[in-house]
């Protein structure tokens, strides 16, 4: 019997919908209460994977039965073992495909707005994060604003679009993500444009 999945994107789209969901986090405790999954309907359970070695029977009677259930670790491995425990104690569980480090650097686009003079501008959520950049599109060109370095869901979202990347913004420093917009501005030969004050320190200051 195959195991039920669930990506980021599925999940990103429960948290946007403030759809219900049961999540058996198995990582430790202290990273647990650092970060989790957030979502206003959401409920957990933390239980280190290490305790669930020789079983899951312990935690049935704390799993509900009529709710949807993720089983989430850091990097996917543990939660499909104790996902398919729970699968052969008779629940219906699904595990989180590429487990936190996928959620971490997941990107959600979604349209925000029209421009007065034929465009769109599209907003991209790092949920898991809570970071944001942007894409202004107009004509077929776009800017790119505050890129993360997962850049491959900007040049993607824009070929899908029938876009090409023509000028790449850094507003800030970044203090809560490694910028990708140098690194677009290369792959695109678009335009790369940062604060002069910004520019000194990240290319002179070591």
């Amino acid at each position: 019997m195959s195991l039920n999945v669930m990506t980021p994107k599925e999940v990103t789209q429960k948290v946007f919908n403030k759809e219900e969901l049961f999540i058996l986090d198995v990582r430790n405790e202290s990273d647990f209460n650092d970060w989790k999954i957030e979502g206003e309907h959401f409920d957990y359970l933390n239980v280190p994977y290490f305790e669930l070695l020789d079983g899951v029977e312990e935690i049935l009677d704390k799993i509900p039965a009529d709710q949807e259930v993720l089983v989430v670790c850091a990097k996917e491995g543990s939660s499909v073992m104790v996902a398919d425990m729970l699968s052969d104690a008779g629940l219906n569980v699904s595990y989180l495909k590429g487990g936190m480090k996928a959620w971490s650097e997941h990107l959600e686009p979604v349209k925000v707005g029209d421009l007065h003079d034929n465009g769109e501008i599209y907003q991209f959520v790092r949920i898991g994060k809570g970071c944001l950049s942007y894409m202004v599109v107009s004509n077929g060109e776009a800017a790119l604003i505050d890129a993360t370095r997962m850049t491959d869901i900007y040049l993607d979202f824009a070929e899908g679009i029938g876009a090409k990347i023509t000028h790449v913004v850094d507003t800030h420093l970044h203090a809560d993500h490694i910028s990708g917009g140098r690194t677009m501005a290369e792959k695109t030969g678009a335009t790369y444009w940062l604060p002069p004050k910004d520019a000194f320190r990240r290319y002179f200051i070591h």
